[in-house]
């Protein structure tokens, strides 16, 4: 889990998630449902796709709105979390739509976005 949250990750989108299986990622999305078992939540990106996110340990905390969430793709596309932040809206909202077109310019240019900083 360490090098997760201490390395480089990706910025994906739902649709990029297959090509970043057993990496780490991280994913912004508008909380939509949370699992009973308060081990799963889902979240839809800028494009409305959703994202499973798994949890270790069940959710000690109610969550909402905009979260940004750090982990590891899994063989399902889903992704595990290492660890999450909650998005204040209080004053201004986030433009997911404008984010996940921000994450589709990084993808297209990555020599001005690179990923790694071992360049």
């Amino acid at each position: 889990m360490a090098d997760i949250l201490e390395g480089p990750r990706v910025r994906v989108s739902s649709s990029q998630l297959s090509q970043y299986i057993g990496k780490p990622v991280c994913f912004v999305g508008r909380l939509e449902k949370i699992h009973q078992s308060g081990k799963f939540f889902f979240l839809s990106d800028g494009e409305g796709k959703n994202a499973a996110i798994e949890l270790n340990i069940p959710l000690e905390e109610e969550i909402s709105g905009i979260i940004e969430v750090v982990g590891r793709v899994t063989n399902q596309l889903s992704i595990v979390c290492s660890s999450y932040i909650q998005f204040k809206e209080d004053k201004n909202m986030f433009d997911l739509t404008m984010y996940n077109e921000a994450v589709k310019v990084i993808h297209e240019f990555p020599e001005y976005y690179p990923f790694s900083t071992d360049i």
